[in-house]
């Protein structure tokens, strides 16, 4: 059963409603139209939480409705329809589009308040919200769209506004090709996307394209299509959530403002792709084979982007690869069928990352815009409040019990283990003690030992209210939202994979305690072995390190970006470059320059017999006649 609710339409209309009104007004050029920048601030700031609002709305209809009828949609109009293909602008909110509406929503309003401080004095703030307030709607179409058509608007959408966010400082080159980068490596994956539905309208899509007929008609495909209309859209989820071979452009995407790099790594556009393998579920746990292909891409991703963050020297990039490396995470957990373990670590992902980025940020708004953690150090007396709720994140993303963190990701390295993956969990334990290693060499490296560079520690201070108290609430979140899901072993009941079991065909593997124990155990030794390396080499205080051999190579993150330069984009061009100078102009060109060339030298015939002299056209007559005389004699004998 399903009920129809018309304020799911408004959800993700007002915040294009925000973008368009504060757009406008930034862009005219009326004087008195101008705003203050509180103004502009308190006007982003309206569409977010009312969504949030909206938000609780529909958990708690959900939560009135019985388990098994626990959905609500909306049809706003017909879009489109061409042949059998009958696609509406609807919106659909399930159990897991709830928590995924919750959580994005919460962190973008917090997101929105601490922009007004930390983009205090930009020449183009109102520009700035309006972006942000796009982005917004697009990720709640993303989220509420009622089938992957709908959907994929949102994911072209976040995909647009990272563009504009991430490049938002244009005037620097670098940006530029930053965003261009991230905007080009996603339409890679994005064709994936297009094929993937392609193939599933060819062999399903004339019985409905919502998510609510698809499922319903799943058993009807064969089992090579499944998996062909899997993997294609696991390529579009490789580049919106940065896998492995499509990673490459979320670490560049750290050229945008920090709010923005908050906004794309928290909670919104990078987990798209888990969301969108966890929303079709119903596919995936069809072929277990396709699934073990996802979460070994996900855990060998995790693994890799370990390495770099263990060397990086920008406390953005630090914090991006560490983004990529819980994505991984993420995706060894729903590749696995555990898809209410994937979609809870996004869920506390969401704060303690979110919370780790706006922390970055106050760092880098107090150090006048200086990023590298080796000019840092000491800081924790200068910014004590950023200090305490980055450590606490710090603490949930190393996975320190009984952070949230800990639980999130404890629960995919049991599920690991009790699938039958010791492979996977083997690894994903020592990525475990990696994540410690290098977040708290971060956290040691900026906030411990002695100052650096005096300077900047001298006229350091902390962030202003507007920016201190989203850092507070999101440490709340980080401490305390893994008791959403304790598992039984602590005394909990999983809310959270309970909420969430209607909207996924989730396999429950049945595990012994034993195997339980061992999986929490080696998680909490491997946070331990990691914080006690990092503490040793770090804690108080370093020189700046001269790496060469591997750490050179991991620094440089393998080159893989000049691999991907020499074997791609290097032939691309030079493809383009004999398309240029040799088969457009032959090719392509020739017929049309040999039919200009036909009509010229006609002309140039012609123009031999226009002399400019009447005798002269008279006697042409005269010939003319002469002849169609001669020829009309001639056909009547």
């Amino acid at each position: 059963m399903e009920q129809s609710a018309a304020y799911l339409g408004l959800i993700p209309l007002l915040p294009l409603a925000g973008a368009t009104i504060i757009g406008l007004l930034h862009l005219s050029s009326c004087q008195t139209c101008k705003l203050s920048e509180r103004t502009y601030g308190i006007l982003a700031c309206i569409a977010p939480i009312l969504t949030f609002l909206f938000a609780i709305k529909v958990f708690l209809d959900l939560h009135g409705l019985p388990v098994e009828a626990r959905q609500i949609s909306y049809q706003a109009f017909t879009w489109f329809k061409v042949g059998e293909l009958d696609i509406a602008m609807g919106f659909f909110a399930d159990p897991l589009s709830s928590l995924m509406l919750l959580f994005v929503t919460f962190t973008a309003s917090l997101i929105h308040i601490y922009s007004i401080g930390y983009m205090a004095g930009d020449q183009t703030f109102g520009k700035f919200f309006a972006y942000l307030n796009l982005f917004l709607g697009m990720m709640l179409i993303l989220v509420l769209g009622n089938g992957p058509v709908v959907m994929f608007v949102g994911w072209e959408g976040v995909g647009l506004c990272s563009y504009l966010l991430i490049s938002y400082y244009s005037e620097d080159r670098a940006n530029v090709l930053a965003g261009n980068k991230a905007f080009i490596v996603n339409r890679i994956g994005d064709l994936g996307f297009v094929l993937g539905m392609a193939f599933l309208f060819w062999a399903i899509g004339g019985s409905g394209f919502d998510y609510i007929s698809l499922k319903a008609n799943a058993h009807l495909l064969s089992s090579t299509t499944i998996s062909l209309v899997c993997l294609l859209l696991f390529l579009g989820a490789t580049g919106k959530s940065a896998q492995i071979p499509l990673y490459v452009w979320l670490p560049d995407a750290m050229a945008g403002p920090t709010p923005v790099s908050a906004l794309i790594h928290a909670a919104t556009m990078v987990t798209a792709g888990v969301y969108m393998v966890a929303r079709f579920s119903f596919l995936y746990s069809l072929v277990p084979t396709v699934g073990l292909i996802v979460a070994w891409t996900g855990i060998l991703t995790a693994l890799v982007s370990a390495i770099y963050g263990m060397y990086q020297d920008d406390i953005k990039k630090v914090l991006a690869y560490s983004t990529v490396s819980q994505l991984g995470y993420m995706f060894a957990g729903v590749g696995l069928a555990a898809y209410s373990a994937g979609i809870f670590h996004v869920f506390t992902h969401a704060f303690f990352k979110a919370l780790l980025f706006l922390g970055a940020g106050s760092v880098i708004y107090a150090l006048h815009h200086e990023q590298n953690i080796w000019k840092m150090g000491g800081l924790r007396t200068k910014l004590p409040i950023t200090y305490w709720t980055m450590l606490i994140g710090a603490l949930a993303l190393a996975g320190c019990p009984p952070f949230s963190g800990f639980f999130s990701k404890d629960e995919i390295l049991y599920l690991a283990l009790a699938t039958g993956n010791p492979g996977i969990w083997l690894i994903g334990v020592l990525v475990a003690g990696m994540t410690a290693y290098y977040t708290f060499r971060m956290i040691f490296l900026v906030f411990h030992g002695s100052p650096r560079d005096q300077g900047l520690f001298d006229h350091a201070h902390e962030a202003p209210t507007v920016m201190t108290v989203p850092l507070i609430i999101l440490a709340v979140g980080a401490l305390f939202a893994g008791v959403l899901n304790l598992p039984a072993i602590f005394g909990g009941g999983q809310v959270v994979s309970h909420w969430l079991a209607p909207s996924l065909a989730e396999l429950h593997p049945e595990a012994s305690h034993e195997t339980e124990i061992l999986a929490i155990g080696a998680s909490v030794v491997a946070f331990f072995i990691g914080i006690t390396i990092a503490y040793r080499k770090f804690g108080s205080g370093a020189e700046v390190p001269v790496f060469t051999g591997f750490a050179s190579f991991a620094y440089h993150t393998f080159r893989i970006n000049e691999l991907y330069d020499l074997l791609l984009v290097r032939p691309y061009k030079a493809i383009g470059s004999a398309i240029e100078y040799f088969f457009e102009p032959q090719v392509t060109d020739g017929p049309v320059q040999l039919t200009t060339w036909f009509y010229r030298a006609a002309g140039t015939v012609f123009k031999l017999l226009q002399v400019g002299y009447v005798r002269i056209y008279a006697i042409y007559m005269v010939i003319g006649l002469s002849l169609m005389s001669l020829l009309l004699s001639q056909s009547l004998k």
